[in-house]
């Protein structure tokens, strides 16, 4: 077999499989857990600036004022007085300390670090980050990050970026952070994906399953959920329960293209209109009153059928090479052909 065939076996496997689950896909539920986000239930960002030691000569160099400056502030806040330029080189390194700070994170709980070096530090590994105060931002200190920082293995030998490494259950909260869900008796859900169709679908369900009308559109994003009143006070269990129903998504005809690759993936709802296709010396006709088609030499006439499957199928028997099909479904959207959203990679 020669690779271009190969190539072109290999890229309309992939599409069958794609077809197959997507039209799977389109008459599957899919529980609102997924679908949804509850507004509200979201982690935070922190980050402080910290100062990691005990590098072995791979830290920021004497020619880094501001790590000189924070040394030499640290080793003053422990009763030593020195200054900056007391400071030698090469020990330590100034670093972007960060933490992602889950919903409902609470006092005492322990999370992990990610520390970036802010000098010309060469590698943290073998280092360990000093107590750091960590802030959102709205300038409260949420929490302490201070522990031994690992890159890879723990040496970092055999690891190609060295200036950004964890400090594993180095953070400490000492803020907790519970943000508000229900208010006054209503939460609202945000559609990770917004779409018209899907979000009424998600309202009926609702509505359905809890016997009232308790769901609402705000928007193409959001819906807005009163709380029955047998689950007043009971916000957990409510939306636990409000999880757990299943939804039919809906899906947008979309055909994904790899220009440098010539991969193609498709939609099971994407669909051609009745259309003759010349590329080259090969010919194809998609629709019309055409059965299973029929070959004459390179070209192949009347191919019965208005789905992506049915083109595919064509180009196979024509032995097209993937990066063709490019050209060809290029031609169909300016065409108007194609009824659905051409995307590039």
């Amino acid at each position: 077999m020669k690779r271009s065939n190969f190539s072109w076996q290999l890229v309309l496997g992939v599409l069958c499989g794609v077809l197959a689950g997507a039209s799977v896909a389109a008459g599957q539920e899919v529980r609102i857990k997924e679908l949804a986000n509850v507004r509200g239930v979201r982690s935070n960002q922190l980050m402080g600036i910290g100062l990691v030691v005990g590098l072995n000569k791979t830290g920021d160099s004497v020619s880094s004022i501001s790590t000189s400056k924070a040394a030499a502030a640290m080793l003053q806040r422990m009763g030593l007085k020195v200054t900056d330029k007391q400071v030698t080189g090469g020990n330590a390194a100034l670093v972007m300390v960060t933490v992602e700070l889950p919903a409902f994170a609470r006092n005492g709980d322990r999370l992990d670090a990610r520390v970036s070096t802010l000098g010309d530090a060469k590698s943290l590994a073998g280092g360990v980050l000093m107590s750091t105060a960590l802030k959102a931002n709205d300038g409260q200190v949420y929490g302490m990050a201070q522990g031994s920082v690992v890159i890879g293995q723990a040496s970092g030998s055999g690891v190609q970026v060295q200036t950004v490494a964890v400090a594993p259950s180095a953070f400490t909260v000492e803020r907790e952070f519970a943000p508000v869900v229900d208010r006054d008796g209503v939460i609202t859900i945000s559609l990770k994906k917004p779409d018209f169709t899907t979000n009424r679908r998600v309202v009926e369900a609702i509505n359905k399953h809890f016997k009232g009308f308790y769901a609402l559109s705000k928007d193409i994003h959001g819906i807005e959920i009163q709380i029955p009143e047998p689950y007043q006070g009971r916000t957990v269990d409510f939306i636990a329960e409000l999880e757990a129903l299943r939804v039919a998504v809906d899906q947008r005809a979309v055909v994904v293209i790899n220009e440098r690759t010539g991969t193609v993936v498709m939609g099971g709802d994407v669909v051609i209109s009745p259309v003759t296709i010349s590329h080259g010396e090969l010919s194809i006709s998609v629709g019309g009153d055409g059965g299973s088609g029929r070959k004459k030499g390179n070209s192949l006439m009347n191919f019965g059928g208005s789905s992506v499957s049915k083109l595919v199928e064509g180009m196979n028997a024509m032995g097209m090479k993937p990066v063709d099909l490019v050209g060809v479904m290029q031609a169909l959207q300016s065409a108007g052909a194609l009824q659905g959203e051409l995307r590039f990679m």
